[in-house]
Parts: structure tokens; C-alpha cells; sequence
């Protein structure tokens, strides 16, 4: 009973901001603005995002950019997420805005700093290209690294990739390929493309057309025309064994 009368406590404290916000949302739908507005004037950065959003589309108001803007970047500088990567965004493709790669960069960095890992990966990529950046391949990388160890396959991959190239002077292979690797093990086609062609042109130790098979053939599986291609091509250098043992890794696999 204690237990509950604290969670009741909790609730008292918490639903006040959420029940505004679902209300104000249930009064935009029916065409009313204003509910949302007046929590945006009282400083919740969720509404004053909400607000950024719809006077950018001009979703039941009139379109506003420059309305839109002002409410973003008081939800940004409040700490906001949505709001920091729809400016990251805006600043990078100039959408209604003076397109400004140093702006965007200071958005996405600020997200980043929130553990955002797609932000984390767009300023990873802004240091290796030196888009509104001075370019640093390190910090790039390390971005990029902090993005792949989130879990996302695409970081992983362009990671992986990053380091097998040696985007920062030291190609690393072995170490990309594990990180595309796990991409892969996610599903991903195009890893499981790379690490297709890898074991096929044996460009990590001796080349295996089994497991070659089995990564372009969980590509196929997936739609990768390419992939199916090849599968077709191996089809015809394997022999009846080799084909059964590709079969079984095949379906022994599991997204991880």
C-alpha cells in the first residue's frame, strides 16, 4: 500500500505536463493551435518542438520558417533532442533556411553530446569530409565508433568500412571486417554483400566459396539482386557436399 501511495505521488507530479500535451494534441487535431502555443510560451520544449514542426509544414497554421525556427532553437538550447537534429537537419540541406555546415555541425554536435547515435555518425561523417569542419580523421573515426558500438548495422558498416580503408592513414582490415561483420549478423544486406565477396576473393585468408555462398545467399533472401547473381555463379563451382554444408549454414543462421 506505501508503495502505491508513493506511485500515486509520482503521477500527481509527472501528469500534468504529459495531460497538457496530450490535450493541447488532441485540440490541434480538431484545427486549434492555440492549447500547443500556450505551452510553448510557458517553456516546454516538447511543445515548443511540436510547434517548430507544424509551423515548419505548415500542418494547421500557416506556414512560418522563421516562426518555426525561433521556437527550435529555444527547444535546442533547452536541451531538446527532436529539436537540435530537425536544426542539424535544416542547416545541412538548407531547407528554408541559409544552408550553414558549421551551424549544422553545432547541432549535431550537441545531440551527439546526448548520446544521439545518429547524430554521433553525422558528425563522424562531417570530420572525415571536413563539411563545416576543419577535416579530422581521428575525431571522425571516433565519432563514428561511438555511433557503431550503439548497435546501429549502417554505423557499423561505415565503420567497419572507415577502418578497412584507412580513412585515417592506417588501414586496419581485420578489425573493419569485424565490425561489418556484425553488421551483417544483423541482417544487413550490404554487409552480408562485403562479406560475400571477402570470403569469395579470400581477401582475409584462404577464399571459401560455403560461406561466400551463405552470406550472398542471405543477401538474396532479402532482395539483393546482386546477391542472387552470385549465388547462381557459386551454384555452378560448388560441388553437391559443398552446396549441403552452405544449405545448413544457411539455415542455421539467426539475426544476432
Amino acid at each position: 500500500m506505501r508503495f502505491l501511495r508513493q506511485l500515486l505521488i509520482l503521477c500527481l507530479f509527472v501528469s500534468p505536463a504529459a495531460a497538457g500535451m496530450e490535450e493541447a494534441r488532441r485540440a490541434l487535431l480538431a484545427g486549434d493551435p492555440a492549447p500547443l502555443r500556450g505551452l510553448a510560451e510557458s517553456g516546454d520544449a516538447a511543445a515548443q518542438t511540436a510547434l517548430a514542426e507544424i509551423l515548419l509544414a505548415g500542418r494547421g497554421v500557416p506556414k512560418d520558417t522563421v516562426a518555426a525556427l525561433l521556437w527550435a532553437r529555444k527547444a535546442g538550447d533547452a536541451g531538446n533532442l527532436a529539436a537540435q537534429m530537425m536544426l542539424a537537419r535544416l542547416y545541412a540541406s538548407g531547407e528554408g533556411v541559409e544552408q550553414d555546415d558549421a551551424e549544422s555541425v553545432r547541432w549535431f554536435r550537441r545531440a551527439a553530446e546526448q548520446q544521439d547515435a545518429e547524430a554521433q555518425f553525422e558528425l563522424g561523417v562531417r570530420y572525415l569530409n571536413g563539411t563545416g569542419v576543419p577535416p579530422d580523421a581521428t575525431k571522425g573515426l571516433e565519432w563514428m565508433r561511438r555511433a557503431a558500438e550503439q548497435g546501429g548495422p549502417e554505423a557499423q558498416l561505415q565503420y567497419g568500412s572507415a577502418l578497412a580503408n584507412g580513412l585515417d592513414g592506417t588501414p586496419r582490415l581485420e578489425e573493419g571486417l569485424r565490425w561489418i561483420a556484425r553488421a551483417a549478423n544483423q541482417g544487413y544486406v550490404e554487409a552480408l554483400v562485403i562479406l560475400g565477396s571477402v570470403n569469395m576473393q579470400g581477401l582475409v585468408g584462404e577464399k571459401n566459396m560455403v560461406l561466400a555462398y551463405k552470406w550472398f545467399r542471405l543477401a538474396a533472401d532479402r532482395g539483393e539482386e546482386r546477391a542472387l547473381e552470385m549465388c547462381r555463379t557459386l551454384e555452378k563451382a560448388l560441388t553437391p557436399g559443398q552446396k549441403a554444408d552452405a544449405d545448413r549454414l544457411v539455415e542455421a543462421w539467426t539475426p544476432q
